[in-house]
């Protein structure tokens, strides 16, 4: 193996507190009905404790915790980051627009008696990347640290800034992953946006991943993927949705040297409507009639920026030969399309 490979995975999740938690439930979604589209008992100060977190919103929260149980899984008692020292780790953190922070606010400025008698506590949380700072705070983490924002696609951007660090020598490992937060804000902006209820019921959580270079993982950690390829397109109208994406699929495959009899699945987006159609027939139209995962949408609903994410949770929890390849694709409604290729270890 010469990609950078997915060793370690951890999740704060509406199915559950940690990988065990979700996996157990994500297997059993489908007899048991949906879930709460939120995370369930999760109070910052709970979880975190009451040092440091006065300030912290539900997204900083949900990803300082989670990636507290990911450095707990990789970490000895001796170093939190194993073999590596805290400036060769980076950091990459997909997000959103922070909308109950943003809204908080811009609310002060209207209800208050002046338009600057703001709260200014709430202005670190209304920045990007405040939640990415958060989790470098509180863990010591001294590489890179980045936010990406973009919509469905989160997560595959993520991933392909963190590999990227690698490959040019700015980071030995990378924590990375997505945060969604699911507030009464973001409902009323995502109804906004699409002129009435979204087809899925919104939801949140966070998926953070430990990306490394095959020659770097110790013995204990067994490499669970090999990241082939991660190729993105846009598009303009409905109609172009289903050509981009195969033509993202088909630059993928070529330059990670795959068949498509190699993939033995695709974990689509929990896109629904024209734009979840399109993506499906552009999965079937370049790697024919594979099996399509979507467990997790079903069972969570839509999670917009760790959608992603937790659609390559569920690809690395099929049941797969080693060696077989699995996709994984995106689209959104901002106009990006997106797909990755893993060969499981």
């Amino acid at each position: 193996m010469s990609a950078p490979v997915i060793t370690a995975w951890q999740t704060y999740s509406p199915l559950g507190h940690g990988a065990d938690s979700h996996r157990e439930a994500l297997r059993s979604a489908g007899r048991t009905g949906g879930t709460s589209p939120a995370v369930q008992d999760f109070e910052v100060r709970e979880i975190l404790g009451r040092a440091g977190t006065r300030s912290m919103d539900r997204v900083a929260g949900l990803a300082v915790a989670t990636t507290a149980r990911l450095l707990e899984q990789i970490g000895t008692p001796d170093s939190r980051f194993g073999s590596y020292a805290p400036e060769e780790v980076a950091l990459v953190l997909g997000t959103s627009d922070g909308f109950s922070s943003v809204s908080a606010f811009l609310r002060d400025t209207w209800t208050r008696s002046k338009p600057y008698d703001v709260d200014p506590s709430h202005v670190p949380r209304t920045l990007m990347n405040f939640a990415a700072g958060q989790c470098a705070i509180r863990h010591g983490i001294k590489g890179p640290n980045t936010t990406i924002c973009g919509s469905h696609a989160t997560g595959l951007l993520t991933l392909n800034y963190a590999r990227r660090l690698q490959r040019n020598g700015h980071a030995r490992a990378t924590v990375w992953g997505a945060v969604e937060e699911l507030s009464p804000e973001r409902v009323a902006v995502e109804e906004a946006r699409l002129d009435g209820p979204a087809e899925r019921p919104a939801s949140e959580g966070c998926v953070m991943f430990l990306l490394e270079s095959p020659g770097e993982v110790p013995p204990e950690r067994t490499p669970l993927a090999e990241v082939l390829a991660v190729e993105f397109g846009v598009w303009a109208e409905t109609d172009s949705i289903r050509s981009a994406l195969a033509a993202c699929l088909r630059r993928a495959l070529a330059r990670a040297e795959v068949t498509a009899d190699e993939v033995f699945a695709a974990a689509p987006s929990d896109s629904v409507g024209a734009r979840g159609a399109a993506e499906h027939r552009a999965v079937e139209d370049v790697l024919g009639s594979v099996p399509l995962l979507t467990a997790t949408a079903d069972a969570v609903g839509d999670a917009r920026a760790v959608s992603a994410a937790f659609q390559t949770v569920e690809l690395l929890d099929a049941d797969a030969a080693p060696g077989r390849v699995g996709v994984v694709t995106t689209s959104d409604a901002e106009g990006r399309v997106g797909c990755a290729l893993l060969r499981i270890c």
